[in-house]
């Protein structure tokens, strides 16, 4: 284990191990996507010491905390930083992560299928409504 972790964690390395977040966490309500890596450092008698998330992981438990918010709280308090900042916290981290290739690839054949089809952009009925 590294000094770092060594310095943030009360469990001695050679009686800490990490164990998988399922493995930890049993019958836990919030579930991880497959791509998503989490883990607990436990120490010798089992106890957690230390959770340890990839940015996936730590968004899908982010969007669970920010999903059963979003029936409690008025349209206001959801989008406040200090009455939901599990939803405040998803933005800032997702306003820092780089685009994923596949969405980008996504969003270019949306595009093109509408372009086919002949739709008409918003945009486009905007301006001849005279609504911009």
């Amino acid at each position: 284990m590294s000094k770092t972790l060594i310095k943030i964690s009360s469990a001695k390395p050679a009686k800490a191990k990490l164990v998988s977040w399922h493995k930890a966490i049993h019958g836990s309500p919030i579930k991880l996507a497959k791509d998503s890596h989490a883990g607990v450092i436990i120490d010798k008698q089992g106890t957690p010491q230390m959770f340890v998330f990839d940015t996936f992981a730590f968004l899908d438990i982010l969007s669970e905390i920010d999903d059963r918010l979003a029936d409690k709280l008025s349209h206001k308090e959801y989008h406040s930083k200090t009455d939901n900042p599990a939803g405040w916290l998803i933005d800032e981290i997702e306003a820092k992560l780089p685009v994923n290739p596949g969405f980008v690839q996504s969003l270019k054949n949306s595009i093109k299928e509408a372009d086919k089809k002949g739709w008409v952009p918003f945009s486009k009925i905007q301006a001849d409504l005279g609504l911009t």
